[in-house]
C-alpha cells in the first residue's frame, strides 16, 4: 500500500489512504434486562451505544484523491474528473488548521475546493473558471 501511494505521489497524483471499517471505541459488551454492572473505577460508559463506522464509504477504494489532467486542444468535448472538495460549515464554525491546509492543497493541485455556509456557496465552489452564470438549479 505504501509502495503504491508513494510511486502515484511521485507522479504527481494527490492521494489518500482511505482505511474503512466498523467497531467500537473501548470495550464493549452486553447486558441482560436487569443485570448490574460494579464499576471498578475509571471506566466510562455509554448508553444506547451504536458501531462507529469510519473511511470515506462502505466499498470505496483504498486510495483516493485526483490527478492534474492537462486539457489538450484533441481532448475539447471531453469530460475530466477534477477533484473537488467542499467542507461545510455551521453559524460561526471555524476550520481547523488541517482543513485550511487540505482545501489550499486541494486548490494548488489544480482542484476545487472551499469553506461553504450554504448550498449557493457551495454551487459557486464548484464553478469552473469561466463559467458565466451558472444556473444552480442544473447543479442540484
Amino acid at each position: 500500500m505504501n509502495a503504491c501511494l508513494k510511486a502515484l505521489s511521485g507522479a504527481g497524483a494527490l492521494v489518500f489512504r482511505n482505511n474503512t471499517g466498523s467497531g467500537w471505541a473501548g470495550k464493549s459488551f452486553g447486558l441482560t434486562s436487569g443485570q448490574v454492572y460494579r464499576a471498578k473505577g475509571g471506566e466510562r460508559v455509554v448508553l444506547d451505544a451504536r458501531p462507529l463506522k469510519a473511511g470515506l464509504c462502505t466499498g470505496s477504494s483504498d486510495i483516493i484523491g485526483g490527478t492534474p489532467v492537462v486539457v489538450t486542444p484533441d481532448m475539447v468535448g471531453s469530460t475530466v474528473l477534477v477533484f473537488t472538495a467542499v467542507e461545510v460549515k455551521d453559524g460561526t464554525g471555524r476550520p481547523t488548521k488541517e482543513q485550511a491546509n487540505f482545501v489550499e492543497v486541494v486548490r494548488k493541485s489544480g482542484g476545487l475546493a472551499a469553506f461553504a455556509r450554504s448550498a449557493d456557496e457551495a454551487l459557486a465552489a464548484i464553478s469552473m473558471p469561466g463559467d458565466k452564470n451558472v444556473d444552480a438549479s442544473k447543479r442540484r
